[in-house]
């Protein structure tokens, strides 16, 4: 057959010509070379990098011209295990209950007062509605809350509470100086986060902006010279009406009497010195009683009112009507702060602006509040002060307070000794400033002195006792 040279395009031509050229190059010597290349060839070397750490060899001096030269040999040893920081998990909040009871609706405002509320609802395309009300994900609630935490503020932050606290105190500066911030500062707003995270899941009312923000600092503080130690507390002022003393007061006002919220017993209490009964005792019989009687019995309310009956007949308390107290919280109970921790009965001083208040503490409240004092101090720092009015509502109150100072024998406040030893204790602490305001606090329910009897009047001339004396003068 023979080839149309002819037909043959440019592209047919050049594949024949370069197969051509590979068939001649066959021919020569150049492919066995370069085949005899490939194989002798070393293989690429595999190298496995081991982790070592790095150990002290010991260098030898320089050996002299000549000699062989004895490298350091550095043997191969397993990575070390670095110690890590034990790490601090906050406690989990309370247990949550199975059931939510039902109760009255409320708007959200109500339940979260003082916080933000940025609320969005977003619609997605579902299915048919018999399909989707099957499904969990189609009717979806996501609570999403976000709160600052605070630190404790120092000395120096704490002029922002109460710039005039260096002219009260005379060693104020040095004070803070060897100040620490007490752990039972962190506690305490772990009890408050706790409760936001239990209230929230709840859908329930949690601590509103007010009583979350309402601790600046817990300080510890040792006085130079005199190592007094003091417990420093700075927040706010809420009110307190609670406690009942039948040897001092048998009588209470009747709103009080048949309160169902009325408190009648203070953690700091005394054994009765008078056989009165306490003007609360008969209250509480009766709420017993009907407690007793009801059908669907609350064993818990029923063991708690018995609990009360049986102190009220041998207890007597604060009033806080009358007595200058402050409550600490629970919080303080925990820990092992000893040297610190303050109890029922210790002196305290409560310093609002340039006045100094004296006080003792009186109860114990919640563990996630502070800032709170009985309605006699309230209204000795704001005449306005009430159930429903703080005399305080900003983080002005500085509680210093004096741990291990409470009389060995329990009992109603001696206020000429109130006055006289927290006197004592701020001299302890350097004394106070030169435009610090103590204010003395009298006792409300002391026995008044009789009152002095008139002076006879001078009898009528004509009397027979009058006739002796008229011709003397005469």
């Amino acid at each position: 057959m023979r080839v149309k040279w002819r037909q043959l395009s440019a592209f047919q031509m050049g594949l024949l010509a370069v197969g051509g050229v590979a068939a001649l190059a066959l021919c020569t010597p150049y492919p066995a070379r370069l085949v005899q290349a490939l194989r002798s060839q070393p293989a690429p070397e595999v190298r496995v990098v081991e982790k070592y750490v790095e150990v002290p060899v010991e260098v030898k001096p320089a050996q002299p011209a000549g000699h062989a030269v004895e490298l350091p040999v550095r043997p191969w040893q397993p990575a070390q295990l670095l110690p890590m920081p034990e790490i601090q998990l906050p406690p989990f909040p309370p247990a949550l209950p199975e059931k939510v009871e039902n109760g009255s609706f409320e708007h959200l405002n109500s339940l979260a007062r003082g916080m933000n509320l940025h609320s969005v609802v977003t619609f997605h395309k579902g299915t048919t509605a018999s399909q989707d009300r099957k499904k969990k994900q189609a009717f979806l609630a996501k609570i999403s809350v976000e709160m600052l935490l605070p630190h404790a503020a120092d000395g120096k932050e704490l002029l922002h509470a109460n710039p005039h606290l260096p002219k009260v105190l005379s060693k104020y500066d040095e004070l803070m100086s060897q100040a620490r911030v007490s752990r039972w500062f962190n506690a305490l707003y772990l009890h408050k986060q706790n409760n936001v995270r239990k209230n929230i899941a709840t859908v329930s009312q949690p601590l509103d902006r007010h009583n979350f923000f309402d601790t600046d600092t817990i300080l510890e503080l040792t006085a130079p010279g005199s190592r007094r130690k003091v417990l420093w507390i700075q927040a706010d002022m809420d009110i307190v009406s609670d406690g009942s003393d039948g040897d001092r007061l048998p009588t209470m006002p009747e709103s009080i009497r048949k309160s169902d919220h009325y408190q009648p017993t203070t953690s700091y209490r005394w054994k009765k010195r008078t056989k009165t009964p306490n003007p609360l005792l008969a209250r509480w019989e009766a709420r017993l009683a009907k407690l007793q009687k009801e059908k669907s019995k609350n064993e818990a309310a029923i063991d708690y009112a018995k609990r009360v009956i049986w102190d009220l007949k041998k207890y007597s308390y604060l009033l806080a009507q009358y007595d200058p107290f402050i409550v600490i919280p629970l919080t303080l109970k925990e820990g092992n702060n000893d040297a610190f921790r303050p109890a029922p009965g210790d002196y305290a001083v409560v310093i609002v602006g340039k006045r100094v208040f004296p006080a003792i503490v009186g109860d114990y409240g919640p563990r996630h509040k502070t800032g709170e004092a009985s309605l006699r101090l309230g209204k000795l720092v704001s005449a306005k002060a009430d159930v429903y009015a703080r005399p305080v509502s900003s983080l002005e109150a500085s509680y210093v307070i004096f741990p291990h100072t409470a009389e060995a024998e329990a009992g109603p406040i001696d206020y000429p000794r109130l006055n006289a030893r927290c006197m004592e204790l701020l001299e302890e602490l350097g004394g106070l400033g030169s435009e610090a305001q103590f204010v003395q606090v009298e006792d409300l329910l002391a026995p008044k002195p009789a009152a002095e009897e008139p002076a006879p009047s001078e009898p009528a001339a004509d009397t027979p006792a009058e006739a002796p004396a008229a011709a003397a003068q005469s």
